[in-house]
């Protein structure tokens, strides 16, 4: 008994643990495929893009993440070094980088961006009639926003076009990209 109860300390001491399941935990990806008018990727995107909420008059009362949502897509590289300033500890950007160039993302798509949980869902909270709180959680509705000649673009984000980026998530490789021709 106490030779097992020391393998066992030993085997703790000398392992990762890890308090979560996946260190892409509540992270989301949208990317888009910005193409010029004959559907080549331009070598040179001068708009900018947006990820922005819309129709959330509830906005400013989701509990995390209050306000609506506005962020802007980066290209490839720009994305890549995001990713290794949010998840370079233990070596998660490069699992995440493979895990993205495996799936087609960088070969699909040209615009990319992540949203947290707050940012994806916005969380209200409820009437209860017990001491537990009712939390409401609202899927936040997106447009592309971009302008074009001085004129401002709202592309609707369709539904199923946010991929969760954990690793128990086995549709990556079927995420979609919105495409945008300008």
């Amino acid at each position: 008994m106490k030779r097992c109860f020391i393998f066992l300390s030993a085997v703790m001491l000398c392992t990762n643990i890890y308090a979560q399941h996946c260190p892409y935990d509540g992270t989301y990806l949208i990317a888009i495929k910005v193409v010029d008018e004959k559907g080549n990727l331009p070598t040179n995107v001068n708009t900018v893009f947006y990820l922005q909420e819309v129709d959330n008059p509830m906005a400013d009362s989701c509990t995390s993440g209050a306000g609506l949502v506005k962020t802007q897509f980066l290209n490839s590289d720009d994305f890549i070094a995001e990713m290794d300033r949010k998840f370079n500890r233990n070596g998660y950007s490069k699992g995440l980088n493979n895990r993205l160039n495996d799936a087609g993302v960088f070969a699909n798509a040209n615009m990319m961006l992540t949203l947290n949980h707050a940012e994806n869902t916005c969380t209200l909270i409820g009437k209860s009639e017990t001491v537990y709180t009712n939390y409401i959680y609202r899927q936040r509705k997106f447009v592309i926003a971009y302008t074009v000649n001085g004129t401002e673009i709202r592309h609707p984000l369709p539904d199923g076009y946010i991929s969760a980026l954990c690793t128990n998530n086995r549709d990556l490789k079927s995420f979609k990209t919105v495409t945008i021709r300008l």
